[in-house]
């Protein structure tokens, strides 16, 4: 399934822009119009700037209508099937699956995965087994109507160390469930950043992972795909860290951000996951 959301060079070059009662925070706190005309349009005009340079786009159904028409042929596209937010059990987070956009729904847009967003702590045993069966609820789905699943699982309420033990024990746990990719967070927090990334791709086994963006600044994005690379990501998803420039209500503005601000962090992160990966696989001759 990878190969499908892969660039020619085998890594994901991927853009994410399927955030919804995100963005509309997001965009509230920017000044800008948050009604559902205005949020697709800003979605068009990301993917009309940006995903001729991504190997695959994450767009949901809600929002993302008019972006998915102006997508690249050669552009995978991903689409999400959770609620937005959570259900909070005993003191856990629980994901809801959309009632009324299942993976075969996906198929019919195009989409050759869907994505699932699972906030998901490894000791909190009684919400991480419930996040663990709507995994599995979903990937049989996915399976059922021939499309991949992008697993998400976000690690909450964990710092330092701690944080980066959560992350490492999360993606061995999932990965057991079979999802076809995982995308995540950046294990910081322990003494060895790259140690903690060969540990993810590790316990990983046979299932690839990506790093998704999480809002970091650039600088701090490019520095954790360096090194998540050179320990074995297969490249990365970003949002918010990409396109947050061009959050702004002027159109021109706008426009100048995708094409002075965006489309060159994006380039550059793509410069930055195949460089690093064709350095790792020289590196080392059975590869």
């Amino acid at each position: 399934m990878i190969e499908r959301l892969a660039d020619p060079s085998g890594q994901v070059i991927g853009l994410a822009i399927d955030h919804r009662d995100s963005l509309r925070t997001a965009a509230a706190r920017r000044g800008m119009p948050t009604d559902p005309v205005s949020l697709a349009g800003f979605k068009a005009d990301v993917i009309g700037a940006l995903a001729a340079g991504a190997s695959v786009v994450l767009i949901d159904e809600e929002l993302g209508g008019t972006a998915i028409a102006r997508l690249p042929k050669a552009t995978a596209l991903v689409m999400p099937l959770e609620e937005q937010g959570y259900e909070t059990v005993g003191d856990g987070r629980v994901t809801t699956l959309l009632a009324e956009f299942p993976p075969a729904r996906a198929r019919e847009r195009g989409a050759v995965a869907c994505k699932l967003l699972l906030p998901y702590h490894p000791d909190r045993i009684e919400a991480a087994q419930l996040q663990e069966a709507v995994a599995r609820q979903a990937i049989e789905a996915c399976r059922s109507a021939g499309v991949g699943l992008v697993l998400e699982p976000i690690v909450y309420e964990a710092t330092g160390a701690a944080f980066a033990l959560s992350i490492i024990e999360t993606a061995r746990r999932l990965a057991l469930l079979g999802p076809d990719v995982l995308k995540m967070q950046f294990p910081a927090g322990s003494p060895d950043d790259g140690a903690a990334c060969r540990a993810v791709t590790d316990v990983s086994r046979n299932v690839p992972w990506v790093l998704l963006g999480g809002g970091a600044d650039a600088g701090t994005f490019l520095a954790q795909l360096e090194t998540a690379m050179r320990a074995g990501a297969r490249g990365f998803i970003a949002g918010r860290t990409v396109w947050d420039p061009a959050l702004v209500a002027d159109p021109r503005e706008r426009e100048r951000a995708l094409e002075e601000i965006s489309g060159p962090l994006l380039r550059e992160a793509a410069r930055v996951a195949r460089t690093a990966a064709l350095g790792t696989s020289q590196a080392r001759p059975d590869v």
